[in-house]
């Protein structure tokens, strides 16, 4: 789900919450980042993030993992 810039998911048992880019930033005009050619390998571009789009990361845990029952028979 998405809120302005705000991003929301579930993901691995646990709510994500972040910040995405700035849709008015000069820099990416909203797009979080750009791609940046190399001069040693200018087939391979690297993308360089946004200082816009460093916002903060938030994760809330959903419920608890399972415990595991052992059973009080020995191993052996």
């Amino acid at each position: 789900m998405r809120i302005r810039r705000w991003y929301i998911y579930r993901a691995h048992r646990a709510l994500h919450i972040e910040r995405g880019a700035d849709p008015h930033c000069p820099d990416c005009h909203g797009e979080g980042g750009w791609w940046e050619g190399s001069a040693v390998h200018p087939e391979e571009p690297d993308v360089v993030t946004c200082p816009c789009n460093d916002g903060p990361r938030i994760r809330i845990p959903l419920g608890r993992r399972p415990r595991t029952s052992y059973s009080a028979e020995p191993p052996f």
